[in-house]
């Protein structure tokens, strides 16, 4: 008896942690990965915008602004995704 319990709790317990753990570290990993493209995006963003020559002068805050602006924007849509993927799965 006391070895069919103890294969119970195993069974109950440490698997689904273990599976657990993959799968929060797989998410863990893929979300940083894009969260990382997404900062790229910006920085290119702003070594494209400040290659033209009239946002030299006064008007260099421009690409500054625009990659913030489009961070804000990713950071929109990704919570955006994330609020209907959970409204629908409920």
């Amino acid at each position: 008896m006391l070895d069919v319990l103890r294969n119970y709790i195993r069974q109950e317990t440490v698997e689904p942690v273990k599976s657990l753990f993959s799968s929060f570290l797989f998410l863990f990993v893929g979300s940083l990965f894009i969260s990382l493209g997404c900062i790229f995006i910006s920085i290119g963003l702003v070594g494209f915008l400040r290659r033209f020559d009239g946002l030299h002068s006064w008007f260099s805050w421009v690409p500054y602004l625009s990659a913030s602006l489009s961070l804000l924007a990713m950071t929109f849509f990704v919570v955006r995704i994330l609020i209907n993927k959970k409204g629908r799965d409920a």
